[in-house]
């Protein structure tokens, strides 16, 4: 699994493009759609529109306040969020093609930070659905790390440095905005994964990590003592098309 998660990292930074690659968007646009969010009751953390109203990190040490949509760790009750964005797709184009805005912060000025870890899903037609290559690397996968370093592939490891209100810069720009960065580029080469970097997606669902099973130990992905699910912000596309 480790080796596999590696190699599509590596691929990703080596592949080449044989088509005219694409150019960005005029301007990065932010998923404004709620397709499907079973934990919604409208009220405070609960509100899913949380995660379509732009992103609004606090800085390196602190969380996103109270705009953000909390999932839990309970399948299929409230441990995701689908989001699209309305009449377009997200392509595959040079660098990361999105970038998903949590609640991670780090904690006594780092390496250590207090995260609620996500796995990524992407659809373009809202029923076949391939997992963003994840993988968690800690020595004892039984107990929980607090390192970002071990857990590549997930949303949910770098604290928010954009707020679309008073930090407005590049969701891209990973050292000035934060926020955890992803390429189509990783996703392997077969089936519906690479219709996905040809053709690019239109869905993406995010899920509680402990709410799935971790290939490693048969067991639930462990979490941080006092986590409770991810707390979305926002998801921002870089290439995007008409549909």
């Amino acid at each position: 699994m480790r080796a596999l998660v590696a190699a599509l990292i590596l691929a990703s930074t080596l592949a080449g493009c044989e088509e005219e690659p694409l150019a960005p968007s005029a301007k990065a646009a932010l998923a404004d759609v709620v397709v499907e969010a079973p934990g919604h009751t409208g009220d405070g953390l609960l509100d899913s529109g949380h995660a379509v109203d732009g992103v609004h990190g606090q800085g390196a040490a602190a969380g996103n306040g109270d705009d953000v949509f909390s999932l839990g760790y309970e399948a299929g009750a409230d441990d995701r969020v689908v989001l699209a964005w309305s009449g377009r797709r997200v392509r595959n184009g040079a660098g990361a093609d999105f970038a998903v805005f949590e609640n991670a912060f780090l904690v006594a000025g780092g390496p250590e930070a207090f995260m609620d870890l996500a796995i990524v899903y992407l659809s373009r037609d809202g029923e076949s659905w391939v997992a963003f290559p994840h993988d968690y690397l800690a020595d004892d996968e039984t107990a929980y790390s607090a390192l970002a370093e071990d857990w590549p592939g997930f949303a949910g490891a770098a604290p928010v440095l954009l707020n679309d209100d008073t930090n407005p810069v590049d969701p891209f720009d990973a050292a000035a905005a934060g926020g955890d960065q992803f390429d189509l580029d990783a996703l392997p080469d077969e089936g519906e994964a690479a219709a996905i970097k040809a053709e690019g997606f239109r869905y993406l669902r995010i899920v509680s990590a402990p709410a799935e099973i971790n290939p490693d130990t048969g067991a639930p992905f462990v979490h941080d003592p006092i986590g409770n699910g991810a707390d979305i912000d926002g998801v921002y596309g870089r290439y995007l098309e008409p549909m």
